[in-house]
């Protein structure tokens, strides 16, 4: 019994000697230089604005992508929809007179 439980002992042992060496080693990863976020909102609203949407870039965070940047491209996208819709209104109406 004694050899079992000293068993489980070493095995967590040298797993956590394991992890704290592989961190040490490798560390968390590449950290990659934050955006300018003037100019990704800047790039957005011109991919935005001439129609490309492949081009719209946003900087990647822990829990997904930098709030502020996709609510600029939501609401630049929602003032063209709205646009667009006030154009096709008003050319529906031109056209039924």
């Amino acid at each position: 019994m004694f050899s079992w439980l000293l068993l489980v002992i070493l095995l967590i042992a040298f797993v956590a000697i394991g992890i704290v060496f592989w961190g040490s080693v490798f560390g968390r990863g590449e950290v990659l230089p934050p955006l300018d976020p003037d100019e990704t909102l800047r790039a957005n609203r011109v991919a935005v604005g001439t129609g490309n949407l492949d081009a719209v870039q946003f900087e990647l965070v822990y829990r997904g992508y930098r709030p502020e940047q996709v609510d600029d491209v939501i609401a630049h996208l929602s003032a063209e929809l709205k646009e667009a819709q006030e154009t096709i209104a008003r050319l529906s109406y031109l056209k039924k007179d």
